[in-house]
């Protein structure tokens, strides 16, 4: 399926793109990624999310099909196609005797980097938090560490596309938060583009402009969060935190049109709507009437997940 972006020109472009490996095919792919998206690439393992990125990098030839990154063949282009590319690993193989300071000066050199080394090396490290840890050898370093310094080392110079694989592994809830900052400020006004593959849905559904779901080798869904969610699932999810809700109101939200279940659990309710028609206004002034203190109304804050987890089994994996 093709999606050209709306962002204006492709970063990242997949055409009829096949990798056959013989025992198992990847493809065709079909996609476009523009400037300024935030793109949360998700799959089971084996779905071929790591085949794509690693087509993007140049590191394997497709069999059929072209692979383009900034308008150029990975391959035959290298140099001018991942010029400005930046890759974060998953669980990076970081050399444990470096310091982060000795590993970004290496990256710099190799980047051909013209301008006051330490002072951009400072930079980077303040930005993902570990300018306090800048002279401790990496074997040293947490697993959290660790992985902010993969993604300073893709930050480091001055890239365009951030290629990443799990950025968010190993993240506390505060680092995670910060990264989501980090990103959104990399991407704002069409300077930069994310593209990362990522099994935390709340983290791409909180961050992610645009969504890819890939399975046995093929994109299944392309969209907005909101747009899988409604291409995927005929429901919809609100929770509610109210206190003093009596059963005459409890069942009046029963009566609710298009309301399915109601799910209780303690303050806080669950209610499964029939399509994708917001009650959220009518509920709210239907418990607000009742007498009832209301807290908290909103949309599950796990839809994507839902989505995610339903177009699987719709296309024969049971999670």
């Amino acid at each position: 399926m093709s999606n050209p972006s709306s962002q204006g020109p492709s970063v990242l472009q997949f055409q009829n793109t096949v990798k056959d490996y013989g025992s198992k095919k990847i493809g065709p792919v079909d996609l476009s990624i523009g400037k300024g998206e935030i793109v949360g690439f998700l799959g089971p393992n084996g779905s071929g999310k790591t085949t794509c990125m690693r087509l993007m990098l140049g590191l394997i030839r497709p069999s059929s099909g072209n692979v383009r990154v900034n308008g150029y063949d990975p391959i035959s282009k290298h140099v001018e196609a991942l010029n400005h590319v930046a890759y974060s690993p998953e669980l990076p193989n970081i050399q444990t005797f470096l310091t982060p300071t000795e590993l970004l000066t290496l990256v710099l050199h190799e980047l051909g980097f013209q301008g006051d080394k330490q002072d951009e090396i400072r930079r980077v490290l303040e930005l993902v938090g570990l300018i306090e840890y800048r002279d401790t050898k990496v074997g040293k370093l947490s697993k959290g560490m660790v992985q902010r310094l993969s993604v300073a080392q893709a930050l480091i110079g001055s890239p365009e596309l951030l290629i990443l694989d799990e950025p968010m592994l190993g993240l506390d809830p505060a680092g995670s938060a910060h990264f989501r900052e980090i990103f959104r400020e990399f991407v704002m006004g069409g300077k930069g583009t994310v593209f990362m593959s990522s099994h935390m849905m709340n983290e791409v559904e909180s961050l992610c402009t645009s969504v890819l779901i890939i399975h046995s080798g093929r994109i299944l869904f392309r969209g907005s969060s909101s747009e899988v969610i409604r291409k995927v699932l005929d429901y919809s999810v609100v929770t509610v935190e109210a206190q003093g809700l009596q059963q005459e109101t409890i069942n009046s939200i029963k009566e609710m049109p298009n309301v399915s279940q109601v799910t209780i659990n303690n303050q806080t309710i669950e209610i499964i709507i029939k399509g994708h028609d917001d009650i959220r206004p009518a509920l709210s002034d239907l418990i607000v009437k009742s007498g009832a203190k209301l807290y908290t109304i909103k949309t599950a804050d796990n839809m994507l997940e839902r989505a995610y987890i339903e177009a699987l089994k719709k296309n024969g994996v049971d999670r």
